[in-house]
């Protein structure tokens, strides 16, 4: 494990401070690790949506109507879900 050191404002300090006595989070290393995998999480998530639009993108136009696209989103959406 490697350690990093940061500076970050008073403010900031008295946050995460309060996130760890809650007992939200061990320590503040903890915290600070929990927003960069979210970080990761959300990025990885744009990325798969940016892939998706443009392979929608490079498809073409389609021939369903807009009601049969969102009829079909809303089947797989249930499918998912397990309903």
């Amino acid at each position: 494990m490697s350690t990093i050191t940061i500076a970050i404002p008073d403010n900031l300090t008295e946050w995460i401070s309060r996130k760890t006595q809650s007992g939200e989070f061990a320590d503040s290393s903890d915290y600070v690790s929990d927003l960069i995998r979210r970080d990761q999480e959300r990025s990885a998530k744009i990325a798969a949506m940016q892939t998706a639009v443009k392979a929608g993108l490079a498809s073409g136009v389609g021939e369903r109507t807009a009601d049969e696209l969102f009829e079909t989103a809303r089947q797989q959406a249930r499918t998912a879900s397990g309903g």
